[in-house]
């Protein structure tokens, strides 16, 4: 389990979230990401994790602590729409 960032390499707009699986490919599941990479293509997005977490209630107090550090339910460089957790 882990908190990731989601970058696409065309725009440089980001996403923050979490993934409680171990799959390579997963990008996130954001509605504004899935329509970017959508428009954009899977090949132009690139994920790199910021924390491994080893409980689910830890996972989630995570997700919210990087949104939050970020500001990206506020910035427009962030697809996020919600503090998470």
């Amino acid at each position: 389990m882990f908190i990731y960032m989601t970058t696409n390499l065309v725009t440089g707009k980001r996403y923050i979230g979490l993934c409680t699986r171990d799959d390579i490919n997963y990008l996130g599941s954001g509605v504004l990401l899935k329509q970017a990479i959508k428009k954009y293509g899977k090949h132009n997005f690139k994920r790199i994790i910021l924390e491994e977490c080893n409980t689910f209630n830890t996972l989630g107090e995570r997700e919210i602590y990087w949104i939050q550090k970020y500001n990206a339910v506020e910035r427009d460089a962030f697809y996020n729409i919600s503090y998470g957790g």
